[in-house]
């Protein structure tokens, strides 16, 4: 399925997406446009380019100007050291770099080392957009996307919060498929997008206000929604929006307390670059009534759970296995494998279960497991049984190096009061979980190390711990 492009970049052109920038919209689309359509004309064919631009103004005329092109489109990271970009620059080997010099200045680097550029092939889909993922140590791959993958992606996730349109207060990059989809979305959905950072949040919050709450929403990440919540005066704030999508892994569960106390209409969510971000999303009102999972898959996906170890046997409800995904919005493979096109579904790396209600509980990924005494042991699964005593508001279990079980289970937990005693904590454990289950090494922490992202620091906290 492929949108109405013309119609939709009619009333991109009109600015309409762009609230906040509609006094220069025309000026610094027009300086887009005529840079995307010097290189067209500089070398024809179906190009390679990279958009590299800093400013997500800068960023969206110059994709919305390459939007109806036939060429491949691979979004770089502004912020990509030398590794890194040596990697990106070596699987895109684009034709042009384009990036911005300033809000609204453009320039258009050629490469003398790229291969040519294909000819224009009748049938071909005309735009093809490649998303980083990965990225650790320069392990760089572009998901394959197109119109038809990010046109179901985005009338999937239409369908599944009945919404007309989207109004998107967008504070993640524009590179990451988090922040794109964002982008995509609204203008899919003829809706409004508005930028933004943490510190000026309340001013652009005030530009949505025109748009009708169940069409208004904010993604985060947990550090982000952390951050903002230590401002009380942003709580009013985030209730104004018709969901506030969490994802980018486990949230402390101290943090979704709060939030729920609130009455913030959270919308726990899990969703991959290989998918175009969201497969299944929490309805906020289930949340804001207690439950605690990714909710049930959009309208497009399905979700099965299957054996770890045969990855065919379906599991039945309420069993962990590891998550695979159907989809219409699934990728075309990564940019320079020899095989491109998947098969129809997606086996991720993530463990997970689906309850009687048809709701996805993610349960992290089936590599974070420690074997200790020959018995294997997710990490997640003695996480959960932490957060549901009530008593925490955060904790991490992680493998130790142990010359006589090979690793043994370690916990890092914050208690959510002082009074909270550790012997409490392991007579509740130890009811839950098997003995071999059951934690060696406890650490008692006021805050476990995250990085930006909210993602634990474990090397951190080892090197803090001695281990």
């Amino acid at each position: 399925m492929e949108p109405d492009l013309d119609r939709l970049f009619d009333f991109e052109m009109r600015g309409g997406l762009f609230p906040q920038f509609a006094s220069v919209w025309d000026s610094v689309y027009d300086s887009a446009k005529s840079t995307v359509d010097k290189i067209c004309e500089a070398k024809p064919g179906r190009l390679r380019v990279a958009i590299n631009a800093a400013h997500p103004l800068s960023f969206a005329a110059l994709f919305l100007a390459c939007g109806r092109k036939e060429m491949d489109i691979f979004l770089f990271n502004p912020t990509w050291g030398r590794v890194e970009l040596t990697t990106a620059n070596r699987i895109a080997d684009t034709h042009f770099l384009l990036q911005d010099t300033s809000e609204g200045v453009f320039e258009a680097t050629g490469s003398s080392t790229a291969g040519p550029a294909r000819p224009i092939e009748t049938g071909f889909n005309k735009l093809r957009v490649m998303i980083p993922t990965g990225g650790t140590s320069g392990r760089i791959r572009f998901a394959i996307h197109d119109w038809s993958t990010l046109a179901a992606a985005t009338y999937g996730f239409q369908q599944h919060m009945n919404c007309s349109h989207m109004a998107a207060h967008c504070v993640l990059p524009l590179y990451h498929v988090s922040g794109f989809m964002q982008l995509v979305r609204a203008l899919l959905t003829m809706g409004s997008v508005v930028f933004g950072r943490l510190e000026t949040f309340a001013k652009e919050h005030e530009l949505l206000l025109k748009e009708e709450r169940e069409a208004r929403f904010v993604s985060l990440v947990a550090t982000q929604l952390e951050r903002l919540l230590r401002d009380e005066s942003n709580a009013p704030l985030l209730k104004d929006y018709g969901a506030i999508f969490l994802g980018g892994g486990p949230a402390p569960v101290g943090l979704l307390d709060k939030a729920r106390i609130l009455g913030l209409p959270l919308a726990l969510t899990y969703g991959m670059t290989e998918t175009a971000a969201q497969v299944a999303t929490l309805q906020p009102a289930r949340f804001l009534k207690g439950a605690q999972n990714q909710g049930k898959p959009l309208p497009h996906v399905r979700i099965d759970i299957v054996n770890e170890e045969t990855t065919s046997e379906l599991l039945p409800r309420g069993e962990v296995g590891i998550i695979r995904i159907l989809s219409s919005s699934l990728f075309h493979g990564y940019y320079g494998d020899k095989v491109n096109k998947p098969e129809r579904s997606i086996l991720t790396s993530d463990l997970g279960k689906i309850d009687e209600t048809g709701c996805l509980t993610v349960l992290g990924r089936a590599d974070r497991v420690v074997i200790t005494g020959g018995e294997k042991v997710s990490l997640r699964e003695i996480e959960l049984v932490f957060e549901d005593s009530g008593l925490v508001s955060d904790v991490l279990a992680f493998g130790v190096d142990d010359r006589e079980w090979g690793q043994s289970l370690a916990v890092a937990y914050v208690p959510k009061d002082q009074a909270v005693k550790e012997t409490l904590l392991k007579e509740i454990i130890s009811d839950e979980l098997s003995n071999f289950k059951c934690p060696k090494k406890w650490i008692r922490l006021s805050a476990i190390p995250r990085n930006e992202a909210g993602k634990p620091q474990l090397e951190e906290l080892k090197r803090i711990q001695g281990f």
